[in-house]
């Protein structure tokens, strides 16, 4: 009995574990640097990044990705994070769109998920910025250059 919760529970733990959110380009095969690149060319500006350059965020924007400052009468903010994963080509891409609404009671922006639909265009905009820059395939990894 207590043998087949375990094989349940191992069965559960495997089919749960080690899932990106958002959405995800499997196997590109540039630099990290031509990712930078084309992540910059597809979110615009962006408003942070971090230490080993391989996450990006976005400046908030709206639902048609356009940028907008937040003044004191919005409701709904979006924001993109794209991570670059892995530690050698090739990478795995992850593009996540966060919606925060404004909490009327604190007026502070409450994270409350991910929008499924707009991380697909913007996972495909990256994906032609990407493949854009095909010429420049050759370039090794200025981390792991051997």
């Amino acid at each position: 009995m207590v043998f087949k919760y375990s094989v349940v529970f191992l069965w559960v733990l495997f089919f749960l574990g080690c899932r990106t959110p958002g959405l995800v380009i499997e196997e590109s095969d540039y630099s990290v640097k031509q990712h930078r690149v084309a992540i910059t060319a597809a979110l615009g500006q962006v408003r942070g990044v971090s230490q080993n350059g391989r996450t990006m965020i976005s400046y908030y924007h709206d639902r048609s990705f356009k940028g907008f400052e937040v003044t004191a009468k919005t409701q709904e903010r979006l924001y993109t994070k794209v991570s670059v994963l892995g530690s050698r080509r090739p990478y795995v891409v992850s593009v996540e769109v966060h919606i925060e609404q404004k909490d009327p009671e604190t007026n502070k922006f409450i994270d409350i998920g991910l929008e499924e639909n707009l991380g697909r265009k913007r996972a495909l905009a990256i994906k032609s910025m990407l493949n854009q820059s095909r010429d420049q395939s050759g370039v090794f990894d200025e981390e792991v250059p051997f």
